[in-house]
């Protein structure tokens, strides 16, 4: 993950727009961020996580450090709050979200939804996803139709909004983020 930050946002200066389900990956995400800034490793860029759900969310996981694994409740010890840093900012408001779809600065995007098929992501795609400079990092598992699927897959384009997009970005994918079960596990 390190890597694909310092490739995207300090080497191309681009964004890197992350497809995420507002209960759990987000905090998962975020968590691995605070750790990164905590130890001096996270480049000094702003990091959004721009869903109201996943900031309602977020709130009640910190509100209940009872229901931490062993790890997390560790990591108190250092850092009172595991899903807040310098840099982190948790957008509410529809105006802010627009205004990062403009923005040329250097960041990361943390938006729901998971698979790019609602929320507001879908419109960090349509206005990021034909910008080299950009990457797309798809945490999880996504439905094959969905644009999150779609670029799994390896699509030359995908269609947002009723209008088909080149995919210009760059595309990585880190499974090890995927909360489903796969065969076996069933």
């Amino acid at each position: 993950l390190l890597n694909i930050i310092r490739h995207t946002c300090v080497e191309k200066g681009g964004k890197l727009l992350i497809p995420a389900f507002s209960v759990g990956r987000t905090q998962e995400i975020v968590y691995l961020l605070d750790q990164m800034a905590n130890q001096d490793l996270l480049p000094r860029i702003p990091v959004y996580v721009d869903s109201p759900l996943a900031v309602n969310a977020t709130t009640i996981f910190g509100s209940h450090p009872e229901c931490f694994d062993e790890e997390l409740s560790e990591y108190l010890s250092v850092d009172e709050n595991p899903f807040g840093f310098n840099g982190l900012r948790y957008v509410r408001k529809t105006e802010d979200s627009k205004k990062l779809n403009y923005s040329t600065e250097a960041c990361i995007v943390i938006a729901s939804s998971g698979m790019a098929n609602a929320g507001r992501i879908k419109h960090h795609l349509y206005h990021g996803i034909d910008d080299p400079k950009n990457t797309v990092l798809i945490v999880g598992y996504a439905a094959p139709y969905t644009p999150a699927g779609r670029l799994r897959e390896g699509a030359k384009e995908i269609k947002l909004f009723g209008e088909f997009k080149a995919v210009r970005a760059d595309i990585e994918i880190m499974d090890s983020f995927s909360a489903h079960a796969d065969k076996l596990e069933l």
